[in-house]
């Protein structure tokens, strides 16, 4: 049977994994934005990548950022995964499509293919967030 000390005790570990600093959050979702980084340029590469000498201006593939910030550089716990300012109107012509060309719509794709992976990067983070915490069984 569960004393109530015992239960004390869980109900502390809960509150210290449920209390988390805006650096940690900013960790996890990191994590995940990393992820999501690394499957828009595969994705990017193996769908719009073609064999041509792009000189000094780098492909689309290679101007994937990913900050631990929100969109105001503020550390606030997210994180954002997105283009440098010379390519992500490329981005958006390749995703939405324009007048002339049909949009291929990859960003949910991807988004959505990698969910599962997304989710299991964010949650190791935490994992490892907590154990330095010294918190278990939460």
């Amino acid at each position: 049977m569960v004393s109530i000390v015992d239960l004390g005790d869980w109900a502390d570990n809960l509150e210290k994994a449920y209390k988390l600093s805006a650096a940690e959050q900013a960790k996890i979702t990191k994590a995940g934005a990393d992820v999501l980084k690394k499957n828009i340029a595969e994705y990017l590469r193996s769908h719009h990548y073609y064999n041509r000498k792009t000189g000094d201006d780098p492909h689309l593939a290679d101007s994937v950022i990913d900050e631990a910030t929100n969109i105001s550089g503020e550390t606030d716990g997210t994180s954002i995964v997105g283009f440098s300012n010379k390519k992500a109107y490329i981005a958006r012509f390749l995703n939405d499509g324009t007048k002339f060309i049909k949009g291929d719509d990859y960003l949910d794709k991807v988004r959505n293919a990698c969910l599962n992976e997304i989710f299991k990067a964010e949650n190791a983070e935490y994992q490892k967030i907590l154990k330095e915490k010294g918190v278990s069984g939460v």
